[in-house]
């Protein structure tokens, strides 16, 4: 099994690996002593034989049986590969689905704070409207606020100047007192 999958299991799966993998281990270990036995038994027995031929044929025995355990023991580790490639490929669907879920609600997350961002622009864009329409009504009341008072200063001026000429005039007309 690739370290990459195995990294992606949760515990409680690979709980589960190693408790298959350990009672594989100590079946193997009974059979494994099951056949010690049997191969002491069989060479007391070919001590006591004392021929060839016997020994051969208790030998084959001892392969067939050896190669039995050894098929066994392959089947249970294909059947347990079987089992954890449904559970890693279970646990992969429920993690694209879970993916998808997550980034869904992103997206939705997203979309919400944008409207909200829209709405919070479009706000502060017709406040700024507002301001500047009250600024542009406020800054033409003062100009012709500005222009009524100069024209009255002018007015002013000219009614005291042409009252100036008009001393001075008249002070030019009367004839002076030292003569």
């Amino acid at each position: 099994m690739a370290d990459r999958e195995l990294r992606r299991m949760h515990r409680a799966e690979l709980i589960e690996i190693i408790y298959a993998l350990k009672q594989s281990e100590d079946q193997l270990k009974a059979q494994n002593a099951a056949l010690t036995a049997q191969l002491q038994d069989r060479q007391l027995r070919l001590e006591s034989a004392g021929s060839i031929a016997q020994a051969a044929l208790e030998l084959n025995n001892v392969f067939a049986a050896a190669q039995a355990a050894a098929d066994d023991y392959l089947h249970s580790v294909q059947a347990s590969l079987a089992d954890t490639n449904a559970t890693a490929a279970n646990t992969l669907s429920q993690a694209r689905s879970e993916a998808k879920r997550i980034l869904e609600q992103a997206q939705a997350d997203a979309d919400s704070l944008k409207a909200q961002a829209q709405q919070e622009c479009d706000a502060m864009t017709a406040a700024a409207a507002q301001k500047r329409t009250q600024t542009e009504a406020d800054c033409k009341a003062m100009v012709e606020q500005a222009e009524q008072e100069v024209q009255q200063r002018w007015q002013t001026f000219d009614r005291k100047a042409n009252a100036l000429l008009d001393q001075y005039r008249s002070a030019d007309s009367q004839p002076s007192e030292e003569t």
